[in-house]
């Protein structure tokens, strides 16, 4: 009898030990859009999850397609994993895929893109209209009231970064409190050709642009390919030189920068975000309250006398072999 019960013990003891060894699974729905900048945002996530050896990371990427992505979000919900999180192609296009989450009480966690949904329980993302701000803030400072004209790229509209990066601005740079500076918006959907193509469109109607505005530095060779074009691709200091200010640190926006052409650089801390995405993961999966709806990265600015001494902060410069 007391072999039985101690065999009894040791198949349950065994069982648990398998259950307790059962990992947790995070669901990472990607968009894909630029491939190096999703994996250093997430790399934080997958560290810490190695670090914590109970933690299983599933990412799946939906290449830029809608349909992909829903279907992938609602596989995950059915794969009964235990937080899901993503960052949208579409804010609307989603919304379906969220419905599936919330129905499943599944905890739910953006980052990069805010969207709109009561199921969302945190937010890792840029604050891109204060990010535009600050860019606004840059071009405001150089303003001597004479009338000129400022070229302001616009990234997906169907992005709230998109719409934020652009109102952004506007709420700094109005017509109302600066009728002499003249926006002319560069659509670009975030597409370094389609950014190439209207930059070249607008300087054959406005060659006489006196700075630009790119709220996203992947598309500064598009830029300045454009101004090269027209003659326009002047360093600071001399006669001619276009004011340029852009967001965001990847590697074409620092050649530019040390090469003695951009003014200023707003680096966003890419890095961060896939530490903050873990912790707030695992505090919703524990059954923990969270410290408020959502972490805004902290964007900073770049300045050409600054790159030596900060230039080891910047997240394309810290993840240099992964971009190559």
């Amino acid at each position: 009898m007391r072999s039985r019960m101690f065999v009894c013990l040791v198949v349950f003891a065994v069982i648990g030990g398998i259950c307790a060894a059962q990992p947790y699974v995070i669901g990472v729905s990607t968009d894909s859009g630029r491939a190096s900048f999703r994996k250093i945002e997430l790399d934080g996530l997958y560290k810490a999850a190695k670090a914590a050896g109970n933690v299983r990371i599933l990412e799946m990427n939906a290449d830029e397609n809608t349909s992909t992505q829903n279907a992938q979000i609602k596989a995950m919900v059915d794969q009964k994993v235990d937080a899901i999180i993503v960052c949208a192609i579409d804010k609307d296009a989603i919304q379906s895929a969220f419905d599936y989450v919330q129905d499943s009480k599944i905890p739910l966690i953006l980052y990069d893109r805010a969207v709109q949904h009561p199921w969302v329980s945190y937010t890792v993302a840029y604050d891109s209209w204060s990010d535009a701000q600050q860019l606004a803030k840059f071009i405001e400072s150089k303003n001597d009231g004479k009338k000129h004209k400022i070229f302001l790229t616009v990234g997906s509209l169907a992005d709230p970064n998109g719409i934020a990066r652009r109102d952004g601005f506007y709420s700094i740079i109005s017509k109302s409190k600066y009728p002499n500076l003249q926006v002319i918006e560069i659509m670009t959907d975030w597409d370094v050709n389609k950014a190439l193509t209207n930059m070249e469109n607008a300087l054959q109607v406005h060659p006489d642009v006196w700075a630009v505005i790119n709220v996203s530095a992947h598309m500064d060779g598009s830029c300045y390919t454009a101004l090269q074009e027209k003659g326009l691709k002047i360093k600071r200091g001399q006669k001619g030189h276009v004011f340029y200010a852009s967001l965001s640190g990847d590697p074409p926006s620092l050649d530019f920068l040390q090469g003695g052409y951009t003014d200023a650089v707003y680096i966003i801390p890419a890095e961060m975000c896939g530490g903050k995405l873990f912790e707030a993961a695992m505090t919703l999966i524990k059954g923990e309250s969270l410290d408020g709806k959502s972490y805004m990265l902290p964007t900073w600015p770049l300045l050409p006398n600054e790159f030596a001494a900060k230039k080891n902060k910047v997240w394309s410069i810290i993840y240099a072999d992964l971009i190559k």
